[in-house]
């Protein structure tokens, strides 16, 4: 599969990023079936074992010190539900398993998630985590500033996705990576790593509706867009502003 490269030490694929020998991924969502199962909607347990499959193949392939969970670890707002503490704890033994150093930031659906980390020892990090002059934060909160010394800004948060359109008019919806800059600082925005969440179609989106005030501050029409794709792996398609102009002409 392939990856791209989008500067030294930084390594994009579906659907996470190495920053040196540091993974991060986001967005996993776990608990999300039971959640939906109490909206009277009936999903099989189909993601929590494609999502620990992933991981663990990013981490044989890639070989990292650190894994970051960089937010929504978990799904549901009003609480932990069952699923959720088996999977959560499940995932976190796991990791240990692969002997990685394992950090953990907060995302808007983790309200409930100290608990059960608390049980495995392991420190919730709100709003972000900062290491080796990088930022690792969700994105559901303001960012007023950006410290001196980052130069780097992971998150999560917005799902990003795009809609394109084949040759016979059908749509196919990619998940993407957006790589820009807020207050003079590279961002770079991961796709949600949950099969759940395929994402929202940000050329469709207008400035009020992203969901992130990093994101509705920033220029986001200058972002370069990179489609995440697990059959073909990355595709830089280029800047989100020329790429809406071109869906338009399609």
């Amino acid at each position: 599969m392939r990856k791209y490269l989008i500067t030294k030490g930084i390594e994009v694929f579906p659907y996470g990023v190495m920053v040196n020998r540091t993974l991060v991924v986001a967005d996993l969502h776990l608990g999300y079936e039971d959640a939906l199962r109490e909206r009277g909607v009936e999903l099989p347990y189909e993601q929590y074992p494609w999502i620990k499959r992933e991981i663990l193949s990013y981490i044989e392939e890639r070989d990292p010190e650190t894994v970051v969970l960089n937010g929504d670890i978990k799904h549901e707002f009003g609480g932990a539900l069952s699923q959720e503490w088996r999977e959560v704890l499940d995932l976190i033994r796991t990791l240990r398993e692969e002997g990685v150093r394992i950090e953990v930031v907060r995302g808007n659906h983790d309200n409930y998630l100290i608990p059960i980390l608390l049980k495995e020892g392991i420190r919730i990090r709100d709003p972000y985590f900062i290491s080796e002059g990088v930022m690792y934060f969700h994105g559901h909160k303001d960012l007023l500033s950006v410290p001196k010394d980052i130069e780097l800004i992971i998150m999560g948060h917005e799902h990003p996705a795009i809609s394109l359109r084949d040759d016979i008019g059908g749509s196919h919806k990619f998940k993407v990576f957006l790589e820009g800059e807020y207050l003079g600082t590279k961002v770079l925005v991961l796709p949600s790593l949950s099969p759940l969440a395929p994402g929202t179609d940000i050329i469709m989106a207008r400035k009020e509706d992203l969901l992130s005030p990093l994101l509705r501050s920033a220029d986001l029409d200058k972002f370069i867009v990179y489609i995440a794709d697990e059959e073909v792996g990355i595709e830089k398609l280029g800047p989100l502003g020329i790429v809406k102009r071109a869906a338009k002409v399609l």
